[in-house]
């Protein structure tokens, strides 16, 4: 069968939605299927806004047996400010009685700009058996694949990835056209109970959601070199980790007010934070501010891959991670494959991923106190924090693998476009 795969970004972009389309596109294309992904040239999520942001060349290339057609992201003027005014102003306008979704789906296709996207799914030889639209925070290229769909009368399947449960967030991923978009959808998969729920109660019919979760593969996902990773970052002693955007969104901040509680109380602990600073997250500015004694305890290790993931993992105490803006949190699994136990925020879709006192702990969103106390907890108690990251990795291996994630997607597939008997409600009997 042939299958299309409409997002906003693509491998080489590094993000949970990113990773998780690569995952099922690659298996899917190995599997014997035939896979288009349709996509833009975005490297990084500041590309969406920011004309200056590294891009990649639009057009065609083939990576690992998966077809990857990309268009090129076109700005408003005055970029990167229209696209934040605009941005803000949706969730307004969809919350106003007498505001029709077709001024939202407009808006939607300026923020951002991909003039290119519809024509390349026009284009698309021979029709599709199925698209499967996924990220509806930057829904243009869900929409456009929704309308696809429906005028080649094709099957439509959607992963939003919706942030919920905090309504600054929240508003972002559930406005009235996004809405629409799902509940128009043949099948939704969302990654947590928590997020089905949330959406059920916005009107998405509840009969169409499954739950399939995220994934790594366990046996890549481990090993590692500690001792490098320690003597190339000059680290000695307890290491708290974090890894993700370098954003307040994803408590990065926090996280480093929380450090310097412990620093100041004469904790010896180094803070390694890798990834990559986002325009209009906060970050640079709060860093930048920090006393150079602080500066001197963290690692800015930019955004890492491959060995050097494993690397730091390998050395990692404690990882944290304590978002507001997480359907799932494919980070906490790396975390769990290496037994390391976590610390999450009860926000989003995680207080469902993290089982706390058993795999990790939570705490409130945006409060260093508790987060430093959380930290100080596993760092004083090692046989309590090696017991958490053991039942993680046991976890992981029952759960939360990208072989389970594709076997549950091929039947929602199949379902969908009739050449299984069973209902979507099988799905998440799958082992």
């Amino acid at each position: 069968m042939h299958f299309c795969h409409a997002s906003a970004g693509y491998y080489p972009f590094v993000g949970g939605a990113q990773t998780y389309l690569q995952a099922i596109s690659e298996r899917f294309s190995a599997d014997g299927h035939a896979v288009t992904v349709v996509t833009t040239t975005a490297t990084q999520g500041d590309c969406y806004w920011n004309p200056r942001a590294p891009q990649t060349t639009p057009g065609q290339e083939w990576y690992n047996g998966v077809d990857v057609l990309r268009c090129s992201i076109r700005y408003l003027p005055l970029a990167p400010g229209a696209f934040y005014l605009a941005r803000r102003l949706a969730p307004l306008l969809s919350a106003l009685p007498l505001a029709g979704g077709g001024l939202l789906r407009l808006e939607a296709r300026q923020t951002p700009r991909l003039p290119g996207f519809q024509a390349i799914l026009e284009g698309l030889a021979p029709v599709p058996d199925l698209v499967h639209g996924v990220n509806i925070s930057l829904e243009g290229p869900m929409i456009a694949a929704e309308r696809y769909a429906r005028r080649r009368n094709i099957p439509f399947v959607t992963t939003p990835f919706a942030h919920v449960g905090v309504g600054e967030v929240q508003r972002n991923y559930t406005m009235r056209h996004q809405l629409d978009v799902l509940a128009a959808s043949n099948a939704v998969i969302v990654q947590t109970d928590i997020e089905r729920d949330t959406l059920a109660a916005l009107g998405v019919p509840p009969e169409r959601m499954v739950r399939v979760g995220m994934g790594v593969d366990p046996d890549e996902a481990q090993g590692g070199d500690a001792s490098r990773f320690r003597q190339q970052q000059r680290v000695e002693g307890p290491l708290v980790t974090f890894m993700g955007a370098l954003t307040y969104d994803k408590g990065v901040i926090h996280l480093c007010e929380a450090m310097r509680r412990l620093w100041a109380n004469g904790v010896e602990v180094t803070l390694a934070l890798a990834g990559k600073p986002v325009l209009a997250g906060g970050f640079p500015e709060y860093y930048a501010k920090l006393p150079e004694a602080n500066k001197a305890r963290i690692r800015l290790t930019g955004q890492v891959t491959n060995g050097t993931k494993q690397d730091l993992l390998a050395a990692t105490d404690v990882f944290v991670m304590a978002s507001r803006v997480d359907s799932f949190g494919i980070v906490y699994l790396e975390a769990w494959a290496h037994g390391k136990p976590v610390i999450g925020a009860r926000a989003g879709g995680v207080p469902a991923v993290i089982e706390e006192e058993k795999t990790g702990l939570l705490v409130p969103f945006g409060n260093p106190d508790a987060l430093a106390v959380a930290i100080r907890r596993l760092l004083d108690n090692p046989a309590f924090a090696r017991s958490l990251g053991e039942r993680g990795r046991k976890v992981v291996r029952e759960r939360y693998t990208w072989d389970l994630v594709y076997r549950k997607t091929d039947l929602i597939y199949r379902v969908v476009t009739g050449h299984s008997p069973a209902a979507l409600a099988d799905v998440e009997r799958l082992q």
